[in-house]
């Protein structure tokens, strides 16, 4: 069986005021490229991005206070819709915001293509941190920049505690407009690629709990409005940027509502967003 499908909506990197977030190289340069400006790596839409002007030494810094009122122990960070192509990227945290007093190195994460997360198990209370991608991180790509759709980070996952059915459904897609003349000539339009998605199950469980906390997700993003980070196993390094596919939350009440009850025969459809990359 797989181990506990974690969820994650709310997080305090949206929530950051701009100017308290910045790209710098070891010298404390800015290294933000201003067409693609560090506002997008804080916006829903996963296929915005942000990036650097260039590939040396470069951190991502930023000041959680105007999000948290305060220092916060970050057990959970996710970058969505990157570039990097191998080795790993450094998480530190700093007890000042010359980004170099009480330095600790919170985490090294292994790159995985497009979407990436950790789970810090002690993380430091602190106010100021740091993602390290090609200073002491050794993150590689192939362009001539470092480019991420969305930065997550917050307290931890949320965790369903009901685990899934043991099969679940896949699907893994690509959406295009083909039109084709009378005389067989095809014109393609490439709108999206490479979209996953999952049905999740569960079919019978005693108690409420799988309803309660599928209820608390849906009511998090509002049905399927708002996207948000899904991780099938939390004991695994896959993520993914998901939108729930159906709005209605239905199941099966068995035995009512009484201290015997069930709950069963509920799915959970979700799809991945659009990257935009094509």
């Amino acid at each position: 069986m797989a181990n506990e499908v974690s969820y994650l909506f709310n997080d305090y990197y949206k929530d950051i005021t701009a100017t308290d977030i910045s790209i710098v190289n070891d010298a404390a340069a800015d290294k933000e490229d201003s067409n693609y400006p560090i506002e997008n790596s804080q916006d829903e839409q996963v296929a915005l991005t942000t990036r650097s002007d260039d590939k040396t030494n470069i951190k991502l810094r930023f000041d959680i206070n105007s999000a948290s009122s305060g220092t916060k122990a970050l057990k959970a960070f996710t970058i969505f819709n990157h570039n990097f192509s191998g080795g790993s990227v450094k998480i530190y945290s700093y007890t000042a915001n010359d980004y170099t007093t009480g330095q600790v190195l919170e985490a090294t994460v292994t790159v995985r293509t497009y979407d990436m997360f950790t789970r810090i198990s002690s993380p430091s209370d602190r106010r100021y941190w740091e993602i390290d991608i090609s200073h002491n991180g050794t993150a590689t790509s192939s362009d001539g920049y470092y480019e991420w759709g969305r930065i997550m980070c917050y307290d931890d996952m949320v965790l369903i505690t009901d685990k899934e059915d043991y099969i679940t459904f896949r699907g893994y897609g690509y959406k295009n407009v083909i039109n084709e003349t009378n005389y067989g000539v095809r014109w393609v339009h490439k709108l999206t690629e490479r979209r996953e998605r999952w049905e999740l199950g569960w079919n019978e469980r005693s108690g409420t709990t799988i309803a309660t906390e599928l209820r608390t997700l849906y009511e998090s993003v509002y049905g399927g409005a708002h996207p948000f980070l899904f991780i099938p196993d939390i004991g695994d390094t896959d993520c993914y940027y998901v939108y729930i596919q159906d709005t209605d939350l239905l199941y099966s009440e068995i035995f009512g509502t009484a201290s015997t009850s069930h709950t069963g025969n509920i799915k959970l459809k979700l799809i991945e967003a659009v990257r935009g990359k094509l």
